[in-house]
């Protein structure tokens, strides 16, 4: 009775094991070689502006919020992520009533502060808060969020968060692909961390023996 309840436990583990691998794979459509440590969820325009252009025009109309966030998206689109900032900064000091200025600005940030242990950048945090408190669906804030939640060991939590968010944006958007490259690398991850328990406790069990 012992042998038959040990063997479907370890059968358990590794049909697990095989569900995380293949729901891995078929979430990471389009794998890069090489990762980057935080992926860009930002929203390209279309067509997407020019950054020469956005910024004449925001020198033009310096009092104008909407003209200092069209140029912060210009240059988050090019990866200019300083530059952005600075731009998403002077558009919300006209405007602080912006979720999407607010969670671009917290993009910015993400990409060029340094975390603080598991949490997220102190100030990237507090604009994805800000866009939460404005439009409590911002997808950009949530994945944020759930990232953080997923480095915390909540990895259901995360999972869920993100699984949500790929019903909600465009397929073949950079958030998409995003969500997608963050979960995959979160699977993998509990995948190894359910092998090595397995073979942690593989290691402390009792072996089994024949009664005669």
């Amino acid at each position: 009775m012992k042998r038959r309840k040990k063997l479907f436990v370890i059968a358990g583990v590794v049909l697990a094991l095989i569900i995380l691998a293949f729901t891995a794979r078929a979430l990471l459509r389009h794998p890069t070689s090489k990762p980057a440590p935080t992926p860009v969820f930002v929203e390209r325009p279309t067509p997407a502006a020019d950054p020469n252009v956005a910024k004449a025009a925001a020198a033009k109309a310096p009092g104008d919020a909407a003209a200092q966030k069209e140029l912060g998206d210009a240059l988050l689109a090019k990866r200019r992520f300083d530059e952005a900032a600075v731009a998403y900064r002077a558009s919300l000091a006209i405007n602080p009533n912006q979720p999407l200025a607010w969670s671009a600005l917290g993009e910015t940030l993400m990409q060029t502060s340094k975390a603080e242990g598991v949490g997220l950048p102190t100030g990237a945090a507090e604009a994805f808060r800000k866009a939460l408190a404005l439009d409590p669906r911002d997808p950009r804030a949530r994945f944020y969020f759930a990232m953080e939640k997923d480095f915390k060991g909540q990895h259901d939590e995360a999972i869920g968060e993100w699984l949500q968010l790929l019903r909600e944006v465009p397929a073949g958007s950079d958030a998409d692909e995003a969500i997608r490259t963050t979960l995959a690398a979160s699977i993998k991850r509990n995948v190894q961390l359910i092998r090595q328990a397995a073979d942690e406790a593989g290691r402390v069990q009792p072996r089994y023996k024949a009664q005669k």
